[in-house]
């Protein structure tokens, strides 16, 4: 009987934590919201990009955002700088985030729709282009880049 059950757990988080995603929010009454630890998200990703871009982001407020091509976006703000992390629905009302590719800009973070990541099939992403012909960094990470020690 423990057998079935392990067996069972093994085979749900297989198909739910899959490499490159995680759970981070889910759709309710229509709207996305946040669901997962917004200080430890922020904590992650500040010491991370420094970490993996040398970019000092300095995030206070993350949330997730309709992206400009429909979908959703992970949004990180500072003073001077917005990253972005592609996020898509799954399961119904769960929402999850690729969290091994980001976009970083202090050019045109306040534009929507600039500097956010793009996937075209199995390749491993872009960043969106500032309309002002900004800089845009993409950060990428073989672990996760929103948590601390890389770990999923």
């Amino acid at each position: 009987m423990i057998l079935i059950v392990f067996l069972g757990l093994t085979a749900f988080s297989c198909t739910h934590a899959q490499k490159g995603w995680l759970a981070i929010g889910e759709i309710q009454d229509g709207k996305a919201v946040l669901t997962a630890d917004k200080t430890e998200l922020l904590r992650a990703y500040n010491q991370n990009l420094q970490r993996f871009s040398g970019i000092n982001g300095e995030f206070t407020e993350v949330s997730i955002e309709t992206a400009a091509q429909g979908g959703y976006t992970l949004v990180f703000l500072g003073k001077a700088y917005k990253s972005t992390f592609r996020v898509e629905k799954a399961d119904g009302t769960v929402l999850r985030v690729n969290y091994t590719i980001s976009c970083t800009t202090s050019d045109c973070s306040q534009e929507t729709g600039g500097c956010e990541p793009r996937f075209n099939g199995g390749d491993r992403g872009n960043c969106s282009p500032c309309s002002n012909d900004g800089e845009c960094t993409k950060t990428v990470s073989s672990s996760s880049l929103l948590s601390v020690g890389g770990k999923e």
